[in-house]
């Protein structure tokens, strides 16, 4: 957060307050005077859409059967993304022997047009699924055509809504191709639809929050040992987007991506237990951290845009993942229990002007991963599967444990700062399987034996499954698959095979640096600033026939290294009340990128603005929906899922 303009505030106690506080016994009828400090900020964000969203939606009446072929791109170039307030306070007390700090965030959207059209469009944009031999006799049944299959039907790519294989829609296919459907082969009428949309309105409720972000007291037990506990934010690593040591907290990325300027605003506070212990003869201190498990489900790991939105990966923006057949989080998976205590410690100090740190965490990973229905390759790929079963999947942030490193110091010989930091995870789970399919058709069939109905398709569930030869799948090959088995309707989902752990090392090196010579070249006020910071995320027993996916649901493989090298400049002027600036970032290895352009304005000691465009070149994407099939699916990785999102942003500050 940008330096505040603090007030105080002097109040008296009585006694008997303080020590029912906890402070120190005060003889009765004497008071003490209470430091109070606050801070804040009231403030405005908005975005306007620099592209066209190109995720197809339905126009005209839906197909009452959830599948259609008419539709066109969402739209949306032009439109306002975001108009949201929010407002923030930060208050502490200091008692004397101990102190008393929390931070209170309240923040709603004024729903635009565009995002009331994200929202109804999560309710029905649609999944693309390509029916074959099995499934074109289903639907040619229920259309009242004879035969077992309609020709022309098979291969044939259709775009399927929530509604689609929902419990009602499934007994009227069941029903209209003559099966039999008594009351145990029957689906229940609650059965989910399709993961390509949401018969909720979560989308929008992602944005809104009222939170108290942290409540924590302070004290010291000696000279040496001072202790910090409640809800809090613990800050081991420091660096712009990407994160290596930064590993306690996850980081909410559904309104903002990973694009707001301070870190603290998109970290999730978590309640922790943070001891400091001062060790002077060694020049350094050590930390201990401890979380009892006490913390809300949805305040662990990094919260994505699965729900759909405007920084939704392409192209998911009408994705209702949480409440479709695809999956929800589950927050106690045996092995990723949020509940279950995690513990670390971090010694940092100085040798010979280098500042330098040592860390151990064992917690809950920040990155997500998906778990399967056993119904799709015969076993879950992860400990115990618990989704039920209904469900396709569900995600989880599994226990890890991290070992970190980080450094810092001044050059003289480049009259710069160089600093780096160092995490390395044992066996960290990957999802793989870069060219998997669900064969609808044959899921539900499974899911209705499971119910104590009968399986009415004979098809195999997981296609291209590594363990099945008989498995192997491509549209437009005569919807079979190479066993001979009939395909029902295959959804395109890579990263459904096993789970593989791998040693990773996440490597981060930067440079921070005064450019003095801008004084004189520029016409700057002070020296303006760069900073550079290249990330590594290295895979150390890379197999490629592993076959991990780099994110989930897209097809590109993930690289040995992936590399990504940013470079930010900022250009102070008028004593640093107008600073224009500018980041830029690529990945080494797709050669996608971003740019962000900024201009930031200081008006007194209360108003702040800032001005940015967030523009992505990216050089892979995947253009439409989800399950999509096509050379496009094989490359979108990280930053070419940001395609289409270009964005016009304002924020304006007033804080006190």
């Amino acid at each position: 957060m940008q330096a505040q303009h603090m007030k105080w505030v002097r109040a008296t106690l009585p006694a008997g307050v303080i020590a029912l506080l906890g402070s120190a016994v005060l003889a009765p009828g004497m008071a003490r005077a209470v430091e109070f400090e606050y801070s804040g900020y009231i403030r405005e964000h908005l975005s306007m859409n620099l592209q066209d969203s190109n995720e197809f939606e339905p126009k005209g009446s839906p197909d009452p059967l959830g599948l259609t072929s008419i539709g066109d791109n969402f739209g949306g170039q032009g439109e306002l993304s975001m108009w949201r307030h929010s407002g923030k306070l930060e208050a502490s007390a200091d008692f004397g022997p101990f102190q008393i700090a929390g931070v209170g965030r309240i923040a709603r959207e004024t729903r635009t047009s565009y995002e009331r059209g994200l929202q109804n469009a999560s309710k029905k944009t649609p999944a693309y699924v390509t029916l074959g031999a099995g499934g074109a006799g289903i639907i040619g049944g229920y259309l009242g055509v004879p035969g077992p299959a309609i020709p022309s039907l098979i291969d044939q790519g259709v775009f399927a809504n929530a509604g689609a294989f929902n419990g009602a829609n499934m007994n009227a296919l069941l029903t209209g191709a003559g099966l039999p459907c008594a009351v145990v082969t029957c689906f229940p009428a609650d059965h989910p639809g399709l993961g390509a949309g949401t018969q909720d309105d979560l989308l929008l409720e992602d944005y809104d929050s009222t939170e108290l972000r942290e409540m924590y007291v302070t004290f010291n037990v000696t000279d040496r040992m001072h202790f910090k506990l409640g809800k809090q934010q613990v800050v081991w690593g420091e660096t712009d987007f990407f994160r290596a040591m930064d590993i306690i907290h996850g980081y909410d990325l559904r309104w903002r991506s990973f694009l707001e300027l301070e870190n603290e605003e998109l970290r999730k506070p978590l309640i922790l237990g943070n001891v400091t212990i001062d060790v002077p003869e060694l020049a350094g201190s050590l930390q201990l951290i401890y979380r009892p498990g006490w913390d809300a489900g949805d305040d662990i790991g990094d919260s994505g845009p699965i729900n759909g939105g405007r920084w939704a990966p392409v192209p998911w923006a009408g994705a209702g993942v949480t409440s479709s057949l695809i999956g929800p989080y589950n927050y106690h998976h045996n092995g990723a229990d949020e509940d279950d205590p995690n513990y670390g410690f971090r010694w940092s100090g100085t040798f010979k002007q280098v500042g330098y740190s040592f860390a151990y965490y064992r917690g809950l990973s920040t990155d997500g991963l998906v778990v399967r229905n056993p119904l799709l390759g015969g076993t879950t790929n992860f400990g115990q599967w618990e989704g039920g079963n209904y469900r396709l999947t569900e995600l989880i942030f599994p226990k890890i444990e991290t070992y970190g490193f980080t450094f810092n110091a001044y050059s003289g010989l480049l009259d710069s700062v160089l600093r780096g930091e160092l995490a390395f995870t044992p066996n960290k789970p990957y999802n793989t399987g870069t060219d998997t399919y669900v064969d609808l058709f044959s899921f539900l069939s499974g899911v209705s034996a499971n119910s104590g109905g009968l399986p009415f398709f004979p098809g195999i569930t997981l296609l291209n499954d590594p363990h099945n030869p008989a498995s192997g799948y491509r549209p437009g090959a005569g919807g079979v698959t190479s066993g001979g088995a009939p395909v029902g309707a295959s959804l395109s989902v890579p990263g459904l095979a096993d789970i593989v752990e791998k040693d990773t090392l996440k490597i981060m090196l930067g440079v921070d640096k005064n450019l003095n010579w801008t004084m004189n070249a520029l016409g700057t006020s002070r020296p303006a600033f760069w900073t550079a910071q290249l990330f590594d995320t290295w895979v150390m027993n890379y197999d490629r026939d592993d076959d991990i996916v780099e994110s989930f649901g897209f097809g590109a493989a993930r690289r040995e290294h992936q590399t990504i090298l940013t470079n930010a400049f900022t250009f102070p002027y008028k004593y640093d009340t107008v600073t224009p600036g500018i980041a830029v970032g690529v990945d080494l290895g797709s050669f996608d990128s971003f740019v962000i352009p900024s201009l930031d304005l200081q008006y007194g000691d209360h108003w702040r603005v800032r001005l940015e465009a967030d523009l992505f070149f990216p050089a892979h994407t995947e253009t439409t929906n989800l399950g999509m099939t096509g050379s496009d699916r094989n490359d979108a990785r990280l930053l070419g899922t940001l395609s289409n999102r270009d964005q016009l942003v304002a924020r304006i500050t007033y804080q006190f």
